[in-house]
């Protein structure tokens, strides 16, 4: 009976196995295979937020490597071929490699946190990720990260405009504004962290923000894709920092600078801090950048006592995040800027007492948020307002000169403006789609409101002859206080299409409007990139686009500039007619500007670890704004009306090689020959700017030849144990071709041709060296670096007055200074 019993109980126990779910042998039961199972793999930074254009590399064991692209959403999917642990490797330019071995095959999706370069950083067995060719961007994409950013020790390193002349194609001129690929510095997009941060009258890169707060700049001149709008030159884009789980503090810049003109003079003082660190450890996260300047501008030509003009600035960056749940990512930031300048414009031509007092104010708050959907659909949502007050006023009220040597008296001009920016944008990317090959399609929507308004007084300008006697007096009849506005509407759709392996086309279509020019803009724009190597090894591209500006609010500004009346006097003083000029627009008549972009170009990994590249750039750019005068060609005075009569045309070949070392050292060589002209090289104002019949030329910062070097290598001494491993040498190098300027009389006519005469080439070499050492824990980096170290003059400024004895007579020369940095790069 006890048997029997025990039988019955066994079978009823086994057929309750057999019939219960998850009952018998769950093992078995539960595990499936994983051979042919896909897997969703998500890249993501420190903080969680999704990182696209990571390339992930799966290893399964006896296969070969497969690479895997990230798309929008930071998402990319692989279908293991295996039942067995394998291994995950991710990278892209900008973060630190990241490993995970051993995954396990049952897991349908696998997260791989990549984590940002950190200037301040723990030693820990990291390792940044190399750049390469990535065969998966259509435009020119130029990016410089932490490492470019920290180790290339750019010429006034206080302002990080001055390290984009490092990209081909940037050149900056004499106001220290850069100019892309040929285009006028306003029709440029400058963003922080996606915000527009042009000035919203000018459209000048003027708001600062720490170079230790940004993280990467990308600059993009031709094939950029349909989401940046109303910028025909381009896109030089800022990211800036975030904190993480670590309390972090770093600070540079503690020693002044020096600089060799005429001895040895103070040159600047600009200390800069970052702090960051967790408001709420793996949820929230805070950042503070502010930098000080304190700047002597030695003028060596001017007399002692008046030949320095001490500017004061600072700029503090505050930023926020906040992972509200693992699908939405909250982003506050407010960046605050404070200029003082008492004698701005101070140069060997422009003495103190002509100078001004300026005084700028910008502030910029912003939120963005960031919602992750099912399937990989990704909204991105932000608002930001910028705002801009900027005034100038003049030393006394003697009468204002302008002889063929220099100014005299006090600035004629008195203004107060003040400029603001409302902008939304809405990105919305959708999950990949397959039909005929992958498709990710993404589309969008910005709105800007532009306001200005403007309170001003002008007095007369006398233009003197050699002699001292009148050549000419202009006068302004006071103006009433005046403002405009400008409503802005974008909307695009675009399509990155993968017909086939290796190769990648990114149609789209853009429509822009604006409340002055009334008009639908469609903006098409076609791109492809391809590969026809699976290592990566080779890449074709090749795009064309038509590209609108914004309107450009500038020059509509000028017609409520008011009334200039115009003397102009005899060799015997007699004073002739006074001639009447007034500046006027039409809204209803005018076009936006437009350019036709289009280019090809081919990068090819080089033996010895060498990247090259070739490209060829053609741009158009037609109805742009210009006044001409309609009461004829020959005529000075009369009515200028704001026309689209402006055509200008950009070309540019380009060859560069960068060679890539252990541990991230690099050298970056690059050679561009280009043409910037137009056909209307005269500015018209109704202040002071040069007369005469407009005609053809090139533009004012038209370089036809240029070599850029950078890079830093080891500086390792056998003999000298200690030099060994604790030493860089890093270096700049721009060679380039003089920029254009035209010549005036004592008038301020036009003689000759626009653009006839330039300023010498310019060259400039600086070397330098970083020491590493440890201090009381701690692992700091002093560099100095010799700017200019060949003390080549590289002058600012020219007499370009035919009147004067010392025309075409340079000064203001660069010279030579020594400059030193400090900063705390990590701990023991």
């Amino acid at each position: 009976m006890a048997h029997s019993e025990s039988a019955r109980r066994a079978v009823c126990g086994l057929l309750l196995c057999l019939c219960v779910p998850g009952l018998g042998a769950p093992q078995l039961a539960a595990h499936q295979p994983a051979a042919h199972k896909t897997v969703v793999f998500t890249a993501v930074d420190e903080n969680g937020a999704i990182i696209s254009g990571a390339r992930l590399t799966i290893t399964e064991p006896g296969l070969p490597p497969v690479e895997l692209w990230t798309d929008y959403a930071g998402q990319c999917r692989f279908t293991l071929q295996k039942d067995a642990p394998y291994t995950v490797h991710g990278e892209k330019p900008g973060f630190y490699q990241a490993n995970q071995t051993n995954v396990d095959p049952q897991l349908d999706s696998v997260r791989l946190v990549l984590a940002h370069e950190q200037i301040v950083k723990e030693q820990v067995s990291v390792s940044a990720s190399t750049p390469g060719i990535d065969t998966q961007q259509v435009s020119d994409e130029r990016a410089m990260n932490l490492a470019e950013i920290v180790n290339v020790p750019y010429q006034t390193s206080r302002d990080i405009r001055f390290l984009l002349p490092f990209y081909p194609g940037v050149v900056q001129d004499a106001t220290e504004q850069v100019h892309v690929n040929g285009s006028e510095t306003w029709q440029t997009l400058d963003t922080i962290d996606g915000f527009d941060v042009r000035s919203p009258a000018e459209g000048t890169l003027d708001i600062r923000v720490s170079a230790d707060a940004v993280r990467s700049i990308d600059e993009e001149t031709t094939r950029y894709p349909v989401q940046f709008g109303r910028s025909t030159g381009g896109v030089i884009a800022f990211y800036t920092g975030m904190g993480d789980n670590k309390f972090r503090f770093n600070a540079t810049n503690f020693f002044p600078s020096y600089r060799d003109l005429n001895g040895i003079h103070f040159d600047n003082f600009v200390p800069r801090f970052t702090f960051s660190g967790p408001l709420a450890r793996n949820h929230a996260w805070w950042y503070d950048g502010v930098e000080l300047e304190y700047d002597g501008n030695y003028i060596p030509e001017l007399p002692a006592n008046a030949d320095t003009n001490p500017l004061i600035r600072g700029s503090n960056l505050i930023k926020t995040q906040a992972n509200l749940s693992a699908n939405n990512i909250l982003t506050t930031g407010l960046l605050f800027n404070d200029y003082h300048s008492p004698y701005e414009g101070l140069s060997p031509l422009v003495p103190q007492q002509s100078t001004t007092r300026r005084d700028i104010i910008a502030w910029l708050p912003y939120v963005r948020d960031q919602w992750t959907f099912h399937h990989g659909m990704l909204l991105d949502v932000g608002v930001g307002e910028m705002r801009f007050r900027d005034g100038h006023e003049p030393h006394g009220d003697i009468p204002y000169q302008i002889t063929p040597e220099l100014a005299e008296g006090s600035y004629f001009e008195n203004l107060t403006g003040r400029a603001s920016r409302y902008e939304g944008t809405a990105d919305l990317y959708l999950p990949p789609r397959h039909w005929t090959g992958e498709h990710n399609l993404r589309m969008g929507l910005d709105l800007d409101h532009i306001g200005y308004s403007q309170d001003q007084f002008r007095a007369p300008v006398s233009y003197l002859n050699e002699d001292g006697t009148l050549a000419r007096q202009s006068t302004f009849p006071e103006m009433p206080p005046f403002a405009l506005h400008n409503d802005e509407i974008g909307a695009y759709i675009e399509d990155r299409w993968r017909p086939l392996n290796g190769l990648l086309v990114e149609p789209g279509l853009r429509f822009d409007w604006d409340a002055i020019i009334r008009r639908p803009l469609p903006g098409p724009r076609l791109a492809a990139v391809y590969a026809p190597h699976s290592k990566d090894t080779t890449k074709i591209s090749a795009g064309i686009g038509l590209y609108y500006d914004h309107t450009q609010l500038a020059y509509l500004l000028q017609p409520f500039a008011g009334i200039r009346y115009d003397t102009f006097y005899a060799a015997n003083g007699t004073a002739g007619p006074t001639q009447e000029t007034t500046f006027t627009a039409d809204d209803a008549t005018l076009r936006e500007p437009r350019a036709v972009n289009w280019s090809v170009a081919v990068e090819r990994k080089l033996p010895w670890n060498i990247f090259g590249g070739a490209s060829y750039l053609q741009k158009v750019t037609s109805n742009m704004f210009t006044f001409a005068n309609q009461s004829g060609p020959a005529t000075l005075s009369g009515d200028y009306a704001l026309t689209n009569a402006r055509l200008d045309h950009y070309r540019q070949e380009e060859i560069d090689l960068r060679r890539l070392f252990r541990n991230g050292y690099t050298l970056y060589v690059t050679y561009t020959h280009s043409s910037a002209r137009t056909n209307a090289a005269l500015d018209y104002l109704p202040t002071p700017s040069p007369l005469g019949p407009q005609q053809p030329g090139p533009q004012p910062w038209d370089a036809p030849n240029r070599i850029i070097s950078w890079g830093w290598l080891p500086f390792d001494v056998p003999w000298a144990p200690w030099f060994r491993k604790n030493w860089d040498f890093v270096y700049t190098l721009i060679l380039q071709t003089g920029f254009p300027y035209t010549a005036v009389d004592a008038g301020d006519q036009v003689v000759g041709a626009a653009g006839a005469y330039r300023f010498p080439a310019y060259i400039n070499v600086s070397p330098g060296l970083e020491w590493r050492f440890h201090f009381r824990g701690q692992y700091y980096g002093l560099r100095g670096v010799i700017e200019n170290a060949s003390n080549r003059e590289n002058p600012l400024i020219v007499n370009s007055n035919i009147a004067s004895p010392q025309f075409g007579t340079f000064s203001e020369p660069e010279g030579r200074a020594l400059t030193a940095r400090i900063r705390l790069i990590g701990t023991k």
